[in-house]
């Protein structure tokens, strides 16, 4: 008895396998899929786990890793190792897997940078640009060698076939002349061996005619290449000798390259069949809705919701269930009717311990745990052998001693209807006492049964956990009920087909009393637990809805908090935006009353544009960041960032290239990462001396003015900067600084300062209509 394979056999696992690597993208990939053998130790899995991960995370919900055009050239490459020269289609074929793999490669070059395994084949998959690019513009679309990569193949294909045409003209002369029209059998040119004939009558046939190449199978014509073509014919066959030695030296370099490069072209090959089987064990995790189970080595199974893969796989409606074994319980009895779902229980979990050693997901919920068992072994169906002369129950019996002999910790053993097909109550003591046996050696074990005995004896031993198939009104529901034993049914059953009346009350007279009252009472506890399970359902449907609901209150009071938000600042926006508007059309009255001038009116106008500003919106000041020496930060105006070198309480002194600014903390954003250097701008004068026209242009009034004087030089650099940020704030684009003539040293600062200030575009003196050299005009960025 070969278990091992019967265990896949009854669990479907072939199937599973090759639903598995109809995943694939490759043969290589889909061979191995159904070569795989399952891991032993959870380390292994978890990586495999975590491979599947990476593919799931690159490719998201629209991406595809292209492995697909990778081809299967393992045995060419290996003849090319050995010196062997490959054919043209299996160079080709090389050259292709090559492009495919450079694809490939630059694919995964771009993936995220917490994908270390798929980053790390990168250099593996990209084996040699060279050699790619020789082997692909060696043959043209047609599949043969490139005459624009080879030129003298284009002579020698040239000259067979001016030769064709030369030797097919002369015979065509020959057949259609009128001295030839006795002798032809027909008028046509054809070939015999590689060489050009015409069809003469045998009587017709001499020696100076030519050379004979064969006769008709009646015997009445004979194939004759007329003497005119012999040399064409040898040059004809000359050409195409040499045309295929020149190939066969073409394609030997070829081989060389792709021998040359044998060892890394099967390190590549490898590396892409290990993609597509991680992305086969990704796609079939999508089919089957599956997620990664926690994988440990201490015999624990605690499946969610688990459904069997294959049955998912078809479409069907798969009623979910929870299974549960660990050290506390490492054996679980399953009981129940016929038909009501225990044997697709026992698989079930058999087919998810079997999916994790092979590094597949599990089609259960999250949160699932599988651990990794080194032996599964699954007894299901009819064993009986004819050869060895064993009864059912026999090789029933042999594969139970099997499983003990092998039994230990780390083992998963599931066994079908345990010692039926004898007497029930020998069979259900053997049952007991094998369980016991098997138990003490350390495996995990679930049976399903129908025997009394094993559905209670998880009352007096508490390793044994107890889980029976629900059966509601009058059929099976498919679902496990954990905690319970399920009883047969068999009366219900029997009923729901249409057995007789009175062949279910003389079962009933023959059960006797006390095993009558036995299943009343089980019936009883099994539907006691079944109202228990619905009312539990509908409290866990009501506390989903309940925080679904709550969940969605919650995001449509943020949706509406955000857009109120959003309205206030677009209302903000509208208001300043007729306030700037409002301001530029009394600037345009104040230029036109100061070349009058009549500077009453003019004052008038700018004390309604301040009273206008007066009414915007006050903006919510935004919070001081945590700073300190050393700190990197950005102006909130401007942008510009520094390093913070000095602070008290309420500023900082920020350096920005090679200035110092002084600023509000409330005006500073912490940054991450280096700051740029500051380039000094070139003098304005220098790089753009038409702007002056425009900046003369510009109307000074007390509200664009900064007046300077009486402070020193420091005091009014940092008067300046302060000014320039409230003049941004205020989408001023122009100011004016007053810094008057005295000693010069005022004057000379802030142009200086100017000439690297963060906030200045350009900036020139002010004309003699705006106040002369004691002022600057400054257009602010």
């Amino acid at each position: 008895m070969d278990l091992d394979q019967d265990t896949m056999n009854s669990l479907d696992w072939p199937a599973v396998l090759a639903a598995l690597a109809a995943q694939a993208r490759t043969p290589m990939g889909q061979r191995a899929a159904l070569a795989l053998v399952g891991l032993t130790d959870a380390t292994s899995i978890r990586t495999l786990h975590d491979q599947v991960d990476e593919v799931l995370l690159a490719e998201g919900d629209t991406d595809t890793i292209p492995v697909g055009g990778v081809l299967d050239v393992a045995d060419a490459v290996r003849s090319a190792s050995k010196a062997a020269v490959l054919e043209k289609a299996d160079l080709r074929a090389v050259g292709r897997t090559l492009e495919q793999l450079h694809q490939l490669a630059d694919w995964l070059q771009g993936c995220e940078a917490n994908l270390p395994w798929l980053a790390g084949l990168v250099p593996v998959l990209a084996v040699d640009a060279g050699a790619r690019d020789t082997l692909v513009r060696a043959f043209d679309p047609m599949g043969d060698l490139s005459a624009a990569a080879f030129p003298e193949l284009s002579y020698l294909r040239q000259r067979i076939q001016d030769l064709h045409v030369a030797v097919r003209r002369t015979l065509e002369q020959i057949v259609s002349s009128d001295e030839m029209a006795d002798a032809l059998q027909d008028r046509f040119v054809t070939q015999r061996g590689d060489r050009y004939v015409i069809p003469v009558k045998v009587g017709w046939k001499r020696k100076d005619m030519g050379i004979v190449h064969g006769m008709s199978s009646s015997g009445q014509t004979a194939f004759i290449e007329p003497t005119q073509v012999i040399a064409l014919n040898n040059d004809l066959r000359i050409a195409e000798g040499e045309l295929e030695a020149a190939e066969r030296r073409i394609l030997t370099q070829l081989s060389g390259v792709v021998g040359r490069l044998a060892g890394r072209l099967f390190g590549a090959l490898e590396a892409a069949t290990a993609v597509d089987l991680a992305v086969a064990r990704a796609s079939l995790g999508r089919l089957l809705r599956a997620s990664r189970p926690v994988v440990k080595e201490d015999g624990v199974v605690a499946l969610k919701a688990a459904r069997h893969p294959l049955l998912a796989l078809r479409g069907l409606e798969v009623v979910a269930n929870d299974l549960r074994l660990d050290s506390a319980q490492p054996a679980l009895v399953i009981s129940g009717p016929n038909t009501g779902g225990k044997t697709v229980a026992l698989k079930t979990l058999g087919v998810c311990a079997l999916l994790v050693r092979i590094g597949c997901f599990v089609p259960a919920e999250p949160g699932s745990r599988v651990d990794c068992f080194s032996d599964v072994l699954a007894l299901i169906g009819d064993h009986q052998t004819v050869q060895g002369d064993h009864s059912s129950f026999s090789s029933h019996l042999a594969a139970l001693k099997h499983m003990l002999d092998r039994a230990g910790p780390g083992c998963l053993y599931l066994v079908d209807e345990i010692a039926s097909g004898t007497d029930p109550q020998q069979g259900a003591a053997l049952a007991h006492a094998w369980l016991e046996a098997l138990i003490g050696k350390g495996p995990r074990a679930v049976i399903t049964t129908h025997f009394h005995r094993l559905k209670t004896v998880g009352a007096t031993d508490r390793r044994f956990a107890m889980a029976g198939m629900q059966f509601a009104e009058g059929r099976p529901t498919f679902r496990l009920l954990t905690g319970i034993s399920g009883e047969s049914h068999a009366l219900d059953i029997a009923r729901r087909i249409g057995l007789g009346p009175a062949v279910l009350e003389r079962t009933r007279q023959l059960m006797g009393e006390d095993e009558q009252s036995l299943a009343d009472v089980l019936t009883a506890l099994e539907h006691e637990r079944t109202r228990a399970e619905e009312a539990t359902l509908r409290l866990e449907r009501l506390e989903r809805a309940a925080a679904e609901r709550a969940a969605s209150l919650a995001e449509r009071e943020e949706t509406i908090r955000r857009k109120a938000k959003e309205l206030e600042q677009q209302h903000a926006s509208a208001f300043l935006g007729r306030l700037e508007a409002a301001a530029q059309a009394i600037g345009a009255v104040v230029a036109d009353l100061q070349r009058d001038p009549s500077h009453k009116k003019a004052e008038a106008a700018r004390a309604a544009v301040d009273a206008l500003r007066a009414l915007a919106p006050v903006q919510e000041a935004p919070s001081a960041p945590q700073v300190e020496v050393g700190s990197r930060v950005k102006l909130r105006v401007g942008g510009r960032a520094g390093e913070v070198v000095s602070l008290d309480d309420r500023q900082a002194q920020v350096r920005i290239g090679g200035l110092l600014v002084r600023a509000k903390l409330e005006e500073l954003e912490l940054v991450a990462g280096k700051v740029k250097k500051a380039q000094k701008p070139a003098p304005v004068e220098a790089t753009r001396p038409d702007r002056k026209v425009a900046l003369d242009d510009a109307v000074r009034l007390p509200g664009n003015t900064v007046d300077l004087r009486g402070l020193r030089v420091e005091e009014g650099l940092e008067a300046i900067d302060r000014f320039f940020g409230e003049a941004q704030a205020r989408s001023l684009s122009t100011v004016f600084i007053l810094h008057g003539h005295g000693t010069g040293a005022m004057k000379d600062g802030v142009r200086r300062f100017l000439g690297t200030c963060p906030y200045v575009g350009e900036w020139c003196p002010a004309s003699a209509a705006q106040g002369g050299d004691a002022y600057s005009v400054v257009a602010l960025r």
